[in-house]
């Protein structure tokens, strides 16, 4: 069994995501500065650094909250700086945050067909408001989750209120939610955060899936067993790119060693 289809990756050179000497400022502070790396098409890029290294405002910037100084944010190869979050969904770019977002009042499977509605042609809304337009999508879009809902390990509390998740099982459910939207390019902000040693092994498991099934991860996490999922990671400090590489390499760069140890 797998997952519903993701948008397929193109199979070129053309990167999923790619930063032209991104800058950006908050009055006088200037807290990114000429930042610059590219996000393969497939597979998952890291990106770390001590806090207040501007991690977040960058994070912000791809997704759309904040709009760059300067530069530019290339998403398969198209200026999105003027795009909406939401627009910016649309065309497969997702976020998720640190505290894990989900719709308590709603149940899990709600939850994840959440993530369809946004391609579907009925809204979320109307459909669970029974209108007759809308029913035969709804059935599909459940069906739908519920086979994602099993890949995530979340079957078993299919129709169980989001409210009543462990903090393992939310993050499962947003990670499966964005999934049912068919992302091309997926961005996770520190997704271990809050879990147990045998969470954060399981969230293992689904990256590696999920990358496995074609979609582009951009990682933030602080977690070092988490950030050995990644093929490359690029390091941030005071607003720049002190450090490429793999994870093995980063972790023996001398100025990786200083901005994170002070030695």
């Amino acid at each position: 069994m797998s997952l519903p289809s993701p948008i397929a990756p193109s199979g070129t050179d053309t990167p999923s995501l790619e930063l032209k000497s991104v800058g950006h400022r908050f009055g006088g502070f200037q807290v990114l500065h000429d930042v610059s790396f590219k996000v393969p098409d497939t597979g998952i890029t890291g990106l770390m650094g001590p806090n207040g290294s501007g991690k977040t405002t960058l994070f912000n910037i791809i997704s759309g909250f904040l709009t760059p100084t300067f530069g530019e944010v290339l998403f398969r190869n198209r200026d999105i700086r003027a795009k909406s979050v939401r627009q910016r969904s649309l065309d497969g770019l997702v976020r998720t945050f640190q505290t894990p977002k989900v719709f308590e009042r709603l149940t899990v499977a709600e939850n994840v067909m959440v993530g369809a509605f946004k391609s579907g042609r009925s809204g979320f809304f109307s459909g669970l408001a029974g209108l007759p337009s809308a029913w035969r999508e709804v059935a599909s879009m459940r069906e739908q989750a519920w086979t994602t809902a099993r890949l995530f390990d979340l079957d078993g509390v299919f129709d169980r209120p989001s409210a009543l998740l462990t903090a393992g099982q939310r993050r499962l459910l947003e990670l499966a939610r964005a999934y049912q939207g068919r992302p091309r390019l997926l961005m996770l902000d520190e997704p271990s955060s809050g879990l147990t040693t045998i969470e954060i092994e399981v969230l293992i498991v689904k990256l590696k899936l999920l990358a496995e099934e074609g979609i582009a991860i951009l990682l933030v996490s602080h977690d070092m067993e988490l950030m050995g999922v990644t093929q490359v990671v690029h390091v941030l400090n005071f607003g720049r790119i002190i450090a490429s590489g793999t994870m093995a390499e980063v972790q023996e760069d001398a100025s990786v060693r200083e901005a994170y140890l002070g030695v």
